[in-house]
């Protein structure tokens, strides 16, 4: 009888692999849609057991289609996870290894998307999240890509993300456009990472716990867009994909988020796959399944062939449940200088190379709490020789090309540059408190405790000189302190120590340097970003600021149309060219620019753009529109502290002395600094106000 229901299951199986195979091969043409989730661990959803948040829509959709109860992610990180599953290789191979300082080269690989399009398909993405902008590559891989994320220096990239209503609701336009033929649509949902902020009603519903809250807001936008897949009678004919590039830690081994370990909080994520007509609707695979696996199953049910150097295999075949799955993290060296890490999933086990490795049996142990090495020495041994066959091309790369060492050693970097490519570095294990003592120290600064904020700093940096990120957030908060001078150190210490993020650190140092006058050095650190496609139009954006502050028109004109050519600074650059028609005194053209501007911006707030508008508007002498311009701007960025000194001007002229002095007075209570009150004092001289001045010059020195 054993051997019965034995024979009987696996003639079920290959039954069921034969029907999902057979579905494949009569869908050609199906329409494909891709939902990622970011930051979803699989086991904070009710699908995989968890009763802690509700998720009807995600439910609803597991109902009509396969669950693969043991997937797994390749890297913690947003963009390398989902450059991985767009090209069904690993992040080796792809050679995306962070979310900074590495782009996609879809001239090396066949991009899931770019299959697709030689098959008929028409491709389209929304995403939610900067760190998956265009020019990381991706959007070269589309016929669309709506990347509508604007930039802010008060936000680090990571966070920088739109609401899921808006990227749904791009995803619904472009589809209805192209319901009457095959297409391939990524839509990326930033729910659930951090700050957990959902929306009503799951703010409030999901207080005590903001993670689930923000899963219970993404699964709303899943239902959301579903339905409308629905209502145009796409949804049955459709394969649907639903996972989740990474998890998050959430504590469980001393990291809150996530990048730095591979445990399986990590790496274990959801895959849910709709196929066309429902084929093995509620069934559940338990073999071991990996995000690479998601480009051959879509290209399958396609009709599309599949590349030879594609590693994952049809997740609709026959499943090696002993197939390695590959992870790594690349972060923790690059970012904290301690050592990178990898990790490897095979049957019931799951092995991390680190300085002191570790190995845990997932089944038994699914906290993985347990470290099993010393018991089970052979599948240890095994298991580090395979793992050598995946990472034999993991060790951390330099990521800095000739051209970059060259303007490197120019501004003087080459020689103190401290970027290891080898040797020991620190298990990430036994610094990981490190994280919550930068979290102290900028929570410190948010509220306020500056000493207390620099001091933590300051401590951290003694204690690892290499935690790059601790470097960074010393820099910004002395730029934000109006200590400029030693903000340009601190950044300058955080290239010597990740010179691999060079690019992107020399155009917030160039920023600042441009603040300060420093026009020359400006520009110097704007070249060094010119180069990577990462931070090219964040560069050119920078060389146009300096060729303004120059007077150099047609430079202006230049490199802010090579600005605007990345979606993601177009904004910026728009506002840009109509800061240089006002200061050429063509002020309706400068209005014309700017109402551009903000029909391109859908709705988002623009850093300057009011402002801007107002200058022009108080140049014609509309007073009037002009202050409420100025208002309108302080309103979205009360910390514009050019927009309160032109208001400030602009109330002078009207002979409102007591307006004037009270907008700079909100001026610094919204940046209550030293160089804010420089700043006062200054403007206060330009409008021959010596008292006034005096008073602020006071203020000044009483910072000294």
């Amino acid at each position: 009888m054993q051997r019965f229901t034995a024979l009987l299951l696996a003639l079920l199986a290959a039954s069921a692999c034969s029907r999902g195979e057979r579905a494949a091969s009569q869908s050609g043409g199906a329409p494909v849609i891709l939902i990622s989730i970011d930051t979803l661990r699989a086991d904070r959803l009710p699908a995989y057991g968890y009763r802690g948040v509700e998720t009807p829509a995600i439910d609803a959709l597991r109902r009509d289609a396969i669950l693969y109860r043991n997937a797994w992610s390749h890297c913690p990180m947003t963009l390398p996870s989902h450059v991985s599953v767009l090209t069904g290789l690993l992040p080796p191979q792809h050679g995306v290894r962070n979310n900074l300082g590495y782009t996609f080269d879809g001239s090396k690989h066949v991009s899931l998307p770019k299959l697709l399009k030689q098959s008929g398909y028409a491709t389209g993405a929304a995403v939610s999240a900067y760190v998956l902008r265009g020019s990381t590559g991706l959007g070269a891989e589309f016929d669309m890509y709506d990347e509508v994320v604007s930039t802010r220096a008060d936000v680090s990239v990571g966070e920088l993300q739109r609401s899921g209503d808006v990227t749904v609701a791009s995803a619904e336009r472009w589809i209805a456009q192209n319901a009457q033929q095959p297409f391939f649509l990524m839509l990326h949902l930033f729910e659930p990472h951090t700050p957990y902020a959902a929306p009503e009603p799951f703010r409030s519903k999901y207080a005590h716990a903001p993670y689930d809250g923000e899963i219970a807001a993404a699964d709303a936008l899943v239902g959301r867009l579903i339905e409308s897949l629905k209502r145009s009678g796409i949804y049955d004919r459709a394969l649907i994909v639903v996972l989740s590039d990474h998890g998050e830690g959430l504590g469980d081994h001393g990291e809150q988020e996530h990048g730095v370990f591979l445990y399986r909080e990590a790496l274990h994520v959801p895959l849910i796959v709709k196929l066309p007509n429902a084929e093995r609707a509620n069934t559940t695979v338990e073999e071991n399944v990996q995000l690479i696996d998601v480009y051959p199953t879509v290209a399958a049910i396609a009709g599309a062939s599949v590349p030879q150097a594609v590693q994952g295999k049809s997740l609709l075949g026959t499943l090696d449940a002993q197939r390695g799955a590959y992870a790594e993290t690349l972060l923790p060296r690059l970012h904290f200088g301690w050592s990178d890490l990898q990790s490897l999933v095979s049957g019931r086990h799951h092995f991390i190379q680190a300085p002191r490795p570790e190995l845990f049996d997932f089944v038994a142990d699914p906290r993985e709490q347990k470290n099993v090495l010393t018991d089970e020495r052979r599948r240890y041994a095994a298991m580090r020789q395979e793992l050598h066959t995946f990472a034999a091309e993991a060790t951390a790369p330099t990521a800095v090309s000739k051209e970059e060492a060259e303007k490197l050693a120019a501004l003087g970097y080459i020689g103190s540059m401290r970027e290891d490519t080898g040797g020991e570095l620190p298990d990430p294990k036994d610094h990981i408190g490190e994280l919550d003592e930068l979290r102290l120290a900028a929570k410190a600064e948010e509220e306020g405790r500056a000493g207390e904020a620099m001091q933590r700093y300051r401590a951290l940096l003694e204690k690892n000189p290499k935690l790059t990120d601790a470097w960074i957030r010393l820099a910004t908060f002395y730029e934000k302190a109006g200590e400029a001078a030693r903000a340009e150190d601190a950044y300058k210490e955080a290239i010597r120590t990740a010179p691999s993020l060079a690019p992107g650190l020399a155009l917030s140092l160039g920023n600042l340097q441009l603040r300060s006058g420093k026009l020359d050095d400006a520009a110097a650190h704007a070249q060094l970003a010119v180069g990577r496609p990462t931070s090219a139009s964040g560069a050119h954006l920078l060389l146009a600021r300096v060729a303004l502050r120059r007077g150099n028109a047609a430079e202006v004109e230049r490199e802010s149309q090579l600005a605007a050519q990345d979606p993601a600074r177009r904004a910026e650059a728009g506002v840009l060219l109509a800061q240089l028609r006002v200061a050429q005194g063509r002020f309706a053209e400068a209005l014309q620019v700017l109402e551009g501007v903000r029909g391109g911006a859908g709705g988002a707030s623009v850093l300057d753009l009011a402002a801007t508008s107002g200058d022009a508007l108080a140049r014609m002498n509309r007073v009037a529109e002009a202050e409420q311009a100025f208002r309108a701007e302080l309103a979205a960025f009360p910390n514009n502290r050019d927009a309160y000194t032109k208001l400030a001007i602009l109330y002078v002229t009207l002979d409102r002395v007591e307006d004037a002095e009270r907008t700079l007075e909100q001026m610094f209570a919204a940046n209550p600094t030293r160089s804010t009150a420089i700043l006062a004092a200054e403007t206060w001289g330009v409008l021959e106000n010596r008292s006034a001045a005096a008073r602020w010059k006071a203020r000044a020195a009483r910072f000294e």
